[in-house]
């Protein structure tokens, strides 16, 4: 979602001996992005326009926790490599934007706690320092102690070793290099992924809980843009796949495709508060959605079923005789226990619902294909 600076006037012509530079309205040179920067060529930029902080001319201001996310937004466009591997100043800077992300964010639930507990010593904290930044704060190592000893913020043992070593690694980026077994690129990757999946789970479980609605809303699109990232860098789904077999296992049979991510990682637990309708959520990209809406986006994107038929085909949605959801129930769904297997499965119970009223109008196997059973298997 880019869109050409607005500082920047439109580009009009090629130069004649540089394709790579174009001409503007007022015939200044312009180098086109990817091109090679030019000394005297002012660079063709892009922005988000739904974030504010990119915009030309925008105000400095960067609270804790929109900081830290800023920071993993670096992260993200540094690691983004599609097929290709990440190149080494690209990893240089995801490492040391991860770091410092990890340190505010950390730290931001620290002071959520109290604020003096971020201070190195904080017998002898002064709010006056706080809010001028001229703090001496604790290292990344006692950040953890203190979240985990006071604020009783769950962090494993493997989260915080992976938190030590990315300290440790930026660090020696930022006070001499990174050079020897240090600078293994796979290694250094690897790591930052593992502390991405750590802070995407301590943003969800810890941090933006702490906040409003109003606030959480307001940071909907940096983390709709740290999520998407996060999905393109395949050292980072490939550690949380990992990651998630343990849970996915024990429910396997209430795990499905998601909708947003295409993953085997949407996991339809039973609400323990019995809400009239369910939440349930991609353990791999943190979509969430009500019972109903979570039937109709797979029955749509994973059944390719049209949610609303005006040819008196079969609804891709339906009321489950077992709980009574109004159009949670889904015919033809695939779960994690046996994706060869086609199952009714309701989003709201949730589960497989063995006995069904009759459908009101089948649809054919020609128009939905992949709805049909698998051959030599009974169709629900």
């Amino acid at each position: 979602m880019t869109e050409p600076t607005a500082g920047l006037p439109p580009l009009v012509a090629a130069h004649p001996d540089n394709p790579s530079v174009m001409i503007d309205v007022h015939g200044a040179h312009v180098a086109g992005p990817g091109s090679l920067r030019q000394p005297g060529v002012m660079q063709q930029r892009v922005y988000d326009p739904g974030r504010t902080v990119e915009h030309p001319g925008s105000e400095v201001h960067f609270p804790p926790i929109n900081n830290g996310l800023d920071y993993l937004i670096s992260v993200v466009e540094h690691l983004e490599a599609g097929d290709e591997r990440v190149s080494a100043r690209d990893l240089k800077y995801a490492v040391l934007h991860l770091a410092a992300g990890a340190e505010v964010l950390l730290k931001a639930r620290l002071q959520h706690e109290h604020w003096s507990l971020v201070f190195k010593d904080p017998a002898r904290a002064l709010r006056d320092e706080l809010v001028k930044g001229t703090l001496l704060s604790c290292s990344p190592e006692e950040t953890v102690t203190r979240l985990r000893n006071i604020a009783r913020v769950p962090i494993d043992a493997g989260d915080a070793a992976a938190l030590k070593k990315l300290a440790e690694h930026r660090n020696a980026l930022q006070h001499y290099g990174l050079i020897g077994e240090s600078a293994n690129a796979r290694a250094v990757e690897s790591k930052a992924a593992e502390v991405l999946d750590f802070l995407i789970r301590f943003l969800d479980e810890q941090l933006l809980p702490t906040l409003g609605r109003d606030a959480r809303e307001a940071l909907d699109v940096d983390m709709e843009r740290i999520r998407g990232g996060l999905l393109q860098i395949r050292s980072f789904v490939k550690k949380r796949l990992q990651r998630l077999q343990g849970v996915l296992s024990e429910h396997r049979e209430l795990t499905v495709e998601c909708s947003n991510c295409g993953q085997w990682t949407h996991l339809v637990r039973p609400d323990p508060d019995e809400r009239a309708l369910l939440v349930s959520s991609c353990l791999l990209c943190g979509a969430q959605m009500l019972s109903d809406s979570a039937a109709v986006c797979y029955a749509a994107t994973i059944l390719g079923l049209d949610p609303w038929p005006l040819d008196g085909s079969a609804p891709a949605t339906e009321k489950c005789p077992a709980c009574g959801g109004s159009d949670t129930l889904v015919r033809g769904v695939r779960t994690l226990a046996d994706p060869e297997r086609p199952v009714a499965f309701c989003f709201q119970c949730p589960g497989e619902v063995r006995e069904l009223p009759e459908l009101r109008a089948p649809a054919t196997d020609l128009a939905h294909p992949q709805a049909s059973a698998t051959p030599g298997q009974e169709g629900v």
